[in-house]
C-alpha cells in the first residue's frame, strides 16, 4: 500500500472516530478533540470541514442537504467549537431482526451445553438482553458433563450404559457403542450401535440424550449386554418407539395446519400457495404419526412408503379400537 493509500485510511479511521465523539460532546474545543486524540489541531479543523460533504443516499438516491453531515459554522470559525447539527442517523437504533435474534438464540442454545459454568453464564446473561429468548437450563452442569464423556467414548469406540425413556414412557436399560453425538433442531442425540438385528448386523440407533439417565461408561460390548439382558425373541425387536437414525420424509401441508413445517423450521411467506409440500428431516417417525394422525386432512405423508404405511397402521388400529368400544357400548344397551 502506498503512502497516499495510507495516509487516506489514516483520515477515514479519524473521521469514523471523531463523530460519534462529537456528537456525545457537543461544542468541544479544536484543541480538547486534538488533545484527546492525540492528533495535531489543524488534523481535527480539516476533518470537521470535510464533514458537510459525507452522507449517506436518500430515498431518491442522491446527496440532499438533509442527508449529509452538517456542522454549526458560525460556532466553528468563530470560536474554535465542534457542533454536529444533522447528524446523519447515527441516532438510530440498530436492531437485530427476528431472524436474526432467533439464530442468536439458537446458537445460544447450542454452545449453552459445551461452555464451561462461567461462560455459560455469560451466553444467559447475553441473550436476556438480546430479548431472544431463555438459554436452555435443564440440568445444564450434567448435561455438558454427559456430552464431553460421551464425545470422549466415541473417540476411541467405547460404550456407555444408561436408562432410557421412549415417546411413549417405554424404560429400558441400553449399552451402546458412541458413534455420533449431535445437535439437530435444537435436540442433542446419540448415535450408535445397540446391539445386532436377527441377521447379526450391527443395529444402528439414536437416542436423545433428554430422555437419557445414569449415563456412565461401560466395559461391555453391546452385543455382550444384549445377550446378557435379553430374552432370545427380543434379540431382533426394537421397539417402535426408539428414535432411529433421521430420515427425510416430504410432507403436503394445507393452511390450518402451517405449524406442522414451522416445528420443523420452515419459513413461510405470506404469499405462499396452499397445500405446500416440504422436504422435512425426521429424528421419531412414531411422534410424527401421532402429530399427523391428530390432524386429519390437513397434513400428508407423500414419501417415503414406509412412514405412509405407519399413517395408515395408526389409522387403522385407531378405527379398531372405536369399532370395539361402539360394539362394547351396544352391548351394554337394553334391548327395546
Amino acid at each position: 500500500m502506498s503512502d497516499q493509500s495510507n495516509a487516506a485510511m489514516q483520515r477515514l479511521g479519524f473521521a469514523l472516530v471523531l463523530v460519534p465523539w462529537v456528537v456525545a460532546n457537543p461544542g468541544a474545543t479544536v484543541e480538547s478533540i486534538a488533545e484527546w486524540f492525540g492528533v495535531p489541531a489543524e488534523q481535527v479543523r480539516d476533518t470537521v470541514r470535510m464533514l458537510p460533504l459525507v452522507g449517506v443516499p436518500g430515498d431518491s438516491a442522491a446527496y440532499d442537504p438533509g442527508n449529509l453531515f452538517d456542522i454549526d459554522y458560525d460556532d466553528f470559525e468563530l470560536n474554535d467549537r465542534v457542533t454536529i447539527t444533522n447528524s446523519v442517523g447515527l441516532n438510530h437504533v440498530q436492531r437485530f431482526s427476528t431472524a436474526e435474534l432467533a439464530g442468536l438464540s439458537a446458537a445460544l442454545n447450542y454452545l449453552a451445553a459445551l461452555l464451561p459454568d462461567e461462560r455459560r453464564a455469560a451466553a444467559t446473561r447475553l441473550a436476556a438482553r438480546l430479548g431472544g429468548g431463555t438459554v436452555t437450563a435443564r440440568s445444564e452442569g450434567r448435561f455438558a458433563e454427559t456430552i464431553a464423556l460421551l464425545r470422549a467414548c466415541g473417540a476411541d469406540r467405547g460404550a456407555v450404559e444408561f436408562d432410557y425413556t421412549s415417546a411413549s414412557g417405554h424404560r429400558s436399560h441400553r449399552t451402546v457403542t458412541v458413534e455420533r453425538v449431535r445437535m439437530t433442531q435444537g435436540i442433542w442425540y446419540l448415535s450408535g450401535v445397540d446391539g445386532v438385528d436377527g441377521a447379526g448386523l450391527p443395529r444402528r440407533r439414536t437416542f436423545r440424550l433428554d430422555r437419557m439417565a445414569a449415563v456412565a461408561r461401560s466395559e461391555r460390548s453391546p452385543i455382550a449386554a444384549e445377550h446378557d439382558q435379553a430374552t432370545p425373541a427380543s434379540v431382533a425387536t426394537v421397539s417402535g418407539d426408539d428414535e432411529a437414525e433421521p430420515i427425510t420424509v416430504t410432507l403436503e401441508v394445507q393452511a390450518e395446519a402451517a405449524g406442522v413445517l414451522m416445528a420443523f423450521g420452515e419459513r413461510l411467506t405470506d404469499d405462499v400457495s396452499w397445500p405446500v409440500r416440504r422436504l422435512v428431516r425426521v429424528a421419531s417417525v412414531p411422534a410424527l404419526v401421532r402429530h399427523v394422525s391428530s390432524l386429519p386432512g390437513r397434513v400428508r405423508i407423500l414419501a417415503p412408503a414406509s412412514v405412509r404405511e405407519a399413517v395408515a397402521d395408526h389409522a387403522r388400529r385407531a378405527l379398531a379400537v372405536s369399532a370395539d368400544a361402539e360394539n362394547a357400548s351396544s352391548d351394554e344397551s337394553p334391548a327395546e
